[in-house]
């Protein structure tokens, strides 16, 4: 009886631990880049941690976190890298560095090279501008992306938060600037939709961005609103696959790039297709700054997780008064573990 009791509590414990697991991936890559001056090498590599799990009732739970991140995932009160989600018949809710409903909608244009090359097929979505669009390279404090999928048919909810960023305010003209008393609270709210019929993938995707400084010795604190609106459509038939989509921003945000040099509306194309081991990618992207980027991509799959990638870019920006151009390449061994 007692060795019985022993085997069943072993037995229960064991089912215990099947229900969870944690799994490591990684990826890594080797090669050259042009960075538009000189050649020079490039290597790296990454480890993804997956942790998932599932309650007695059926909801799935997890987690997921780069170790470069780690800091970042292990927040004492938000999580500014990586995630955490829970999901059931309600659908999913994740919080963390999750993109805005918009962007998980709508998504970016198909990427070029074995870098990324600057990464210059990525849309200008109001939760990557931050600050309502008034001042880039500060990251959200922690997201929230809610969605919900059927019969084809995906909806999403999601919340970015920037909580009061010290050290910074907004001046009367709408320009943030330092200020070692001001602060700084920006919120951006979205809203999202796709739909896929016989692999063609409609997206609308809409933003709303609300900025409010206060300051102790700046006068005529404000509050900055903006607004942006992208739709895409993709269609994805055998080995070829296609993305275009426009996009128009609006608010105090819009209000700004009503300069010579700006435009409240961007747009891009890309396409895909592979033909046995060999694919081939392009995309052109015209952004609100009018800078128009273009670049191609070659990647070829040597089995096993190991592929060949080539690309090149080439930024062309107006400058104000001409226009000028810079163009980037890169060549190399990518692998996936």
């Amino acid at each position: 009886m007692k060795k019985l009791l022993l085997a069943s509590t072993a037995l229960i414990a064991s089912a215990g631990v099947a229900a969870a697991d944690v799994s490591l991936s990684g990826n890594a890559r080797m090669g050259f880049i042009y960075d538009g001056n000189d050649v020079q090498m490039t290597s790296r590599a990454r480890v993804t941690f997956t942790m998932s799990g599932e309650t007695d009732g059926g909801l799935a739970f997890g987690a997921s976190f780069d170790a470069d991140d780690a800091v970042g995932a292990a927040g004492n009160t938000r999580m500014t890298q990586g995630t955490v989600f829970i999901s059931g018949e309600f659908g999913k809710l994740t919080f963390g560095d999750v993109a805005s409903a918009a962007r998980a909608a709508a998504g970016d244009l198909y990427g070029v090279g074995l870098t990324g090359l600057g990464d210059l097929h990525e849309v200008a979505y109001l939760d990557r501008l931050g600050l309502a669009g008034l001042a880039t390279g500060l990251n959200y404090d922690t997201a929230a992306l809610y969605e919900y999928s059927i019969e084809g048919f995906t909806g999403y909810i999601g919340l970015s938060q920037n909580n009061v960023v010290r050290g910074f305010s907004i001046n009367p003209l709408g320009v943030v600037v330092v200020d070692a008393t001001g602060t700084l609270k920006d919120n951006v709210i979205s809203l999202g939709a796709k739909y896929t019929w016989e692999g063609l993938t409609g997206a609308i995707g809409y933003e709303y961005s609300r900025a409010a400084s206060s300051s102790a010795i700046v006068a005529n604190n404000i509050t900055s609103t903006s607004s942006h609106v992208v739709a895409s459509l993709e269609y994805e038939m055998d080995m070829f696959k296609a993305k275009a989509f426009v996009g128009r921003v609006g608010g105090d945000l819009g209000t700004a790039l009503t300069t010579p040099f700006t435009s409240r509306t961007h747009y891009g194309l890309s396409a895909e297709g592979s033909f046995d081991a060999t694919t081939v990618t392009a995309f052109a992207y015209r952004g609100v700054d009018e800078n128009i980027d273009a670049g191609v991509g070659v990647s070829y799959d040597l089995g096993g997780g190991a592929s060949i990638k080539a690309g090149i870019v080439r930024d062309t920006f107006d400058v104000g008064v001409t226009t000028d151009s810079t163009t980037v390449a890169d060549l190399g061994l990518a692998f996936t573990f």
